[in-house]
């Protein structure tokens, strides 16, 4: 099981950790208020209330435990001064929330694995969604993405053998749910011949996931 620490609930710092909780993740969130602690508290599996940019309350909680932290403090100081702290502790994966792109640029330069720019992703996610009528939902990360589809009609009655999405467009079909389903096959039977209704995880870079679309 994956373990994430999210530090900053604001809107986005809040989405995003009930979403990686509801994905069966471990989460740690963190944040100075203690009405927004107490407003998740019992939706992940530990919630700490005190400043992030104190260094003995992320050592406390083990954070350098952690395989991700997630910095989504608004407050561009703040932010930075806990990318490099978050390094210094040993988190494997350090990513972080930017407000404009001077911050990313600052974000990039001490070697943050993974930026975030709310503002923009939105855009180009809504512009990628509207332009591709079969595509429901759309993530992109660290050059990859993950695209959920309504099965195409010429793969109705085929299976995944049938089709070899792998060879022919180098992208891979994560799951398979029909449309009444939350969670759906997440090992999807190659044998298993696609139904009318059935939503298709698929997971490959930019350029596979356009063709296979």
């Amino acid at each position: 099981m994956k373990n994430f620490c999210v530090i900053g609930l604001g809107k986005f710092g809040y989405a995003l950790a009930t979403s990686l909780a509801r994905s069966g993740c471990r989460v740690l969130a963190i944040d100075e208020s203690p009405e927004r602690i107490e407003a998740i508290a019992d939706l992940v599996d530990e919630a700490v209330v005190g400043d992030a940019t104190n260094e003995q309350l992320l050592r406390a909680a083990g954070v350098g435990d952690y395989d991700c932290a997630m910095i989504c403090i608004t407050s561009v100081n703040e932010n930075l001064l806990l990318a490099i702290m978050l390094r210094e502790l040993g988190v494997k994966w350090v990513a972080a929330r930017a407000i404009n792109a001077g911050h990313k640029k600052v974000l990039e330069r001490i070697g943050v694995d993974e930026i975030v720019f709310p503002e923009q992703d939105t855009g180009e996610r809504l512009g990628f969604l509207l332009a591709r009528d079969r595509v429901t939902d759309f993530i992109e990360f660290a050059g990859h993405q993950i695209a959920e589809i309504h099965v195409p009609q010429k793969w109705i009655g085929r299976t995944l053998v049938d089709l070899q999405i792998r060879t022919r467009y180098g992208a891979n079909v994560v799951a398979v749910r029909n449309a009444a389903e939350e969670v759906g096959d997440v090992t999807p039977d190659p044998m298993r011949p696609f139904a009318e209704g059935d939503l298709v995880t698929l997971f490959g870079t930019a350029a596979s996931i356009s063709k296979l679309i």
